[in-house]
């Protein structure tokens, strides 16, 4: 007996067999069980014993047979969609995102539609209401969804469940939203800020894969970053680094009317960049959206608040770049993900910074923080269903895949 057979009980020895199998089925299915053998170091009897004993459970499947070789042909397995599901939501202050897929990250249905402005408890309401609507639609029940990860703004407070620093959806600092989540939807439930998601969104399935320090700026309705540095995602003591939008700066930082959603946030996010327009003369508009059409149509004033709205973001990203030293910046958001605001971004930020930082538009686009929900909520199902408590690391997620089967942008 080694050294190693001596320290390692049993019990853990025949988790890291199944976690060995489920992570070769993960990144390499379908594939054989000599296959699987060869992969993993494990015999052949040893890997029989694991894919058996996972059929028997209903996490894995065959799917037809190998061709094209000389010989017999050998049974291909993969994971079977009904071995769990998981839940990926974005709760922004427009708009609800939410996403199921199965056991491999393969995405089933999803749904969007407006935000309840009423905020609190209803929205919470509203989240449930989807999610029973899609598993009734994918025809699952839905303790079958086993994780579920909420994105939403702001911080959430792991005393008391809430959600605080979110002006843009009314309530949620009131509500324990961790409980009453976890109380309607079951399993495990994870609620998280959703720039933070952008960002593992991005890294999963975006323009930061395989980047270690980047740096993730969403700017829409409201401001935010998210931060990865050696490649662990920075939180902060509350779990509130990243809230740029209180950056005393575009403004004045001791007006009591910029105190709630920050100075920075106040001038640059989007009731910001409408106030400005129509402040400087600017028509009526609905939304930054007509702004940019009126730039693209040659309008000075629209152009102009673009470009200053431009610069503000710019000193943003310059105070992280030279704080963080990240390889990469991209920026997120309904209006920070657009290619020619990026670009305005990257031609300021050249005029601040001692070095040429790497800015980009995000890849996923709106999409970014439902993916990087649905990135926890795998992650999560698959350390339930096959992590070892007694070692560090989490189970890799599945590299992203051409076509359609796997999280279309």
């Amino acid at each position: 007996m080694t050294i190693a057979q001596q320290i390692v009980p049993p019990r853990v020895a025949r988790q890291l067999t199944q976690r060995k199998i489920f992570e070769a089925l993960l990144l390499q299915g379908p594939i054989s069980r000599a296959d699987l053998a060869k992969v993993t170091g494990l015999s052949k009897q040893t890997t029989s014993e694991v894919v058996d004993k996972f059929e028997q459970q209903g996490l894995v499947r065959s799917v037809g047979r190998t061709s094209g070789n000389v010989g017999r042909t050998a049974v291909l397995y993969e994971l079977s969609p009904d071995g769990g599901y998981c839940l990926g939501v974005d709760l922004g202050g427009t708009k609800l995102s939410a996403v199921i897929a199965d056991i491999s990250g393969k995405v089933l249905a999803e749904v969007t539609e407006p935000t309840d402005q009423r905020g609190g408890t209803v929205v919470l309401d509203q989240i449930t209401r989807l999610t029973l609507r899609l598993a009734r639609d994918l025809g699952i029940h839905p303790s079958r969804i086993r994780s579920s990860t909420i994105g939403t703004p702001g911080v959430v407070n792991p005393k008391s469940g809430a959600v605080e620093l979110a002006p843009n959806i009314a309530h949620l600092g009131e509500v324990d939203v961790i409980s009453t989540l976890s109380e309607r939807l079951g399993g495990l439930v994870t609620v998280d800020n959703d720039v933070n998601l952008g960002l593992l969104g991005e890294m999963w399935h975006g323009c930061a894969q395989n980047v270690a320090n980047v740096a993730f700026v969403a700017l829409g309705t409201g401001l935010g970053l998210g931060l990865c540095a050696n490649g662990q995602l920075v939180r902060g003591d509350n779990g509130a680094a990243g809230e740029i939008g209180y950056f005393p700066i575009g403004g004045d930082p001791w007006r009591s009317s910029v105190r709630e959603q920050g100075c920075l946030e106040y001038e640059a996010g989007a009731a910001g960049i409408v106030r400005r327009y129509r402040q400087a003369g600017g028509a009526e508009v609905d939304g930054v959206r007509a702004i940019f059409d009126r730039m693209n149509n040659g309008e000075k004033l629209a152009a102009q608040t673009i470009d200053d709205t431009a610069r503000l973001i710019a000193q943003a990203v310059a105070i992280v770049a030279v704080t963080a030293d990240p390889k990469l910046v991209v920026l997120g958001g309904s209006i920070g993900a657009r290619a020619d605001f990026t670009e305005k971004v990257s031609a300021e930020l050249s005029r601040l910074t001692p070095r040429v930082v790497e800015i980009l538009p995000s890849a996923l686009g709106n999409r970014a923080s439902v993916v990087g929900a649905l990135a926890v909520a795998l992650n999560r199902l698959h350390e339930d269903l096959f992590g070892v408590a007694e070692l560090p690391g989490a189970l890799p997620l599945p590299a992203p895949k051409s076509g359609k089967e796997r999280i279309p942008v």
